[in-house]
């Protein structure tokens, strides 16, 4: 048997299925048809009383509110000073316990011998490499005809137009001409 000659047996016999499912749907439509009318006249009815739930409410939030505001004012200033005493109580101790552990558990921190006896190295030599500057300075300053801290002597032109260096007094001070 094919497969079109079979569908078109479900397709004759469906006829027949059909009648059985109208009549069992001949009493479900009866019912459906009462049930219309009733639920007409339930809608005025749910309207009240969605009215009413809500009226209701209403007066259950103005009642309560009054009672739910004077226990948050005395809870309030019990939270407080709760908190209060835990701050000063067991805040600190476990704080402290806290900061022991952090420092057990914290890795320790390997002090270098060999940073600290280098920096003290890098000092020190800089230390003499500025005091041998300051030597060759002085020998090159010493070695040029200048004095030591007086600047350099004057030459033929001189400061301020002289023409040669300041003549010495008989004390020995120099005088400017």
């Amino acid at each position: 048997m094919s497969v079109s000659t079979r569908n078109r047996q479900y397709v004759s016999s469906s006829g027949g299925m059909r009648g059985r499912f109208v009549q069992a749907g001949r009493p479900v439509g009866s019912l459906a048809g009462k049930t219309v009318p009733l639920a007409q006249q339930a809608m005025p009815l749910a309207r009240n009383a969605g009215t009413s739930v809500r009226q209701g409410a209403g007066t259950a939030i103005a009642r309560a509110t009054p009672m739910v505001d004077a226990a948050r004012s005395w809870a309030a200033p019990q939270l407080e000073h709760s908190a209060q005493a835990i701050n000063d109580t067991i805040a600190p101790m476990i704080s402290g316990a806290l900061i022991s552990a952090a420092h057990r558990i914290d890795v320790p921190k390997r002090k270098s011998r060999k940073r600290g006896g280098m920096v003290a190295g890098v000092i020190a030599l800089t230390a003499a490499a500025s005091a041998a500057t300051v030597a060759v300075l002085r020998l090159r300053r010493a070695a040029n005809g200048m004095a030591d801290d007086r600047g350099p002597e004057t030459t033929e032109t001189g400061f301020g137009g002289e023409s040669g260096p300041p003549e010495a007094d008989m004390d020995g001070h120099s005088r400017i001409v």
